[in-house]
Parts: C-alpha cells; sequence; structure tokens
C-alpha cells in the first residue's frame, strides 16, 4: 500500500487510462503515443477482453474490452490525458468510465481500504470498449507483432505470470494469425527482443 499510496499522490494527471492491449507496453506508448508516465499493474474487474476489435482502416483484429460482470482482466494504470494523439490510437473504441471499486491491486492491506479509497476518489478512470464487436477472420486476422507488443509489456512490468495472466484473461484464441515479426504490420509495434519472442512463443504454446 505504501509503495501504491506514494505513487498516487506523485501523479498530477487527474485522468488514468487502463491500458489492457498494446497501451501495457511502455516501448508502444511511448514511441508512439508520447506517454512518458510510469503505469502500475491492476486488475480490472466488470470487462472481459476478447479478440473482437475491428480496424477497418489496418485491416487487423485487436483486443478489445467488453462489460460483463463475471469477468476480469489484467490492465496498467497509465496517467495520461485524453488528448487527441490518443483518442486517435484509440479511434476503434470509446473512452468509458470505470469505478475504483473495480479495481484491484494486490498490493495493500485490507486495513489500508479507507485511506486507498480516498487517494482514489481523486482520479477518473477510463477504458476503451470496443465500439463494434467483430471476431477476427481472414480479411481481419491477428498480427504477431500485435501480440508480441502486449506480452512483452506484461513481462515487461509483472514477468511471465503477468503475460500468462493476459493469455488466460483473453478470449477467442482460435483465430487467424499473421506472423509479422520481420516485416511488422502492426503500426505501433514495441521493440521486443529475439529473446522475449521467444518467451512468447513459449507461453502462447501452453
Amino acid at each position: 500500500m505504501k509503495e501504491l499510496a506514494q505513487w498516487l499522490n506523485q501523479q498530477t494527471e487527474k485522468h488514468m487510462v487502463l491500458g489492457y492491449g498494446s497501451l501495457l507496453s511502455k516501448s508502444s506508448r511511448e514511441r508512439y503515443s508520447n506517454i512518458f508516465t510510469e503505469g502500475v499493474p491492476v486488475t480490472v474487474a466488470g470487462f472481459e477482453r476478447a479478440w473482437v476489435t475491428r480496424s477497418v482502416q489496418e485491416r487487423q483484429t485487436y483486443v478489445g474490452a467488453l462489460a460483463n460482470f463475471q469477468s476480469k482482466l489484467n490492465a496498467q494504470l497509465i496517467p495520461t490525458s485524453i488528448n487527441p494523439a490518443l483518442q486517435e490510437r484509440e479511434k476503434d473504441y470509446r473512452f468509458v468510465e470505470v469505478s475504483p471499486n473495480h479495481l484491484d491491486f494486490h498490493l495493500h492491506a485490507e486495513s489500508d481500504n479507507t485511506s486507498l479509497e480516498q487517494l482514489l476518489s481523486q482520479f477518473t478512470f477510463w477504458i476503451c470498449e470496443t465500439l463494434a464487436c467483430e471476431p477476427a477472420n481472414e480479411a481481419f486476422p491477428v498480427h504477431q507483432t500485435y501480440i508480441d507488443t502486449c506480452i512483452a509489456g506484461c513481462i515487461e512490468h509483472g514477468g511471465e505470470q503477468e503475460a500468462a495472466r493476459f493469455i488466460a484473461q483473453t478470449s477467442l484464441w482460435e483465430h487467424p494469425r499473421v506472423n509479422d515479426r520481420a516485416k511488422p504490420q502492426y503500426p505501433r509495434p514495441a521493440v521486443v527482443s529475439s529473446e522475449i519472442a521467444a518467451k512468447i512463443d513459449k507461453l502462447l504454446a501452453k
């Protein structure tokens, strides 16, 4: 709780985005959206992550969040303004406000709940909910570099355990997939080393 409280007290930006896809990656956030603030891992209740966000412009399918009270997903809590650059990046989504009650940080003892609630009440939390749900198909496949960006972000801030959580908490993995590692077709790819790529392949094979 102490580290989390300290981090929250340091934030001057009062809007926080719950990044659960490519925004999990520090590399992708910084290179393509000029978001240089550090995030913290969080679990968001009430939403299901699935391969359902179709980008007509980019001819690809990405993960999206769907309201589902029985589900949860792991994410990064990222302080950032909802600026035009971020809105362009998330053009296939709508920003939906999330109650602090739906956030679980796994870092604080129950006795600290009251003070944590007071700290969280100072901020507004947003998740990008999918506008139109369309499962991936041959015309709108999932690209490996997008998967790599998401999972590398998880490994970066929470190790392989967090990456395994991403896989387990995402639906509709049976989809057409393009291996574009040699020539990335996803427009906002993270820099992923061959060592991390091998770890991702091992995790996906399970």
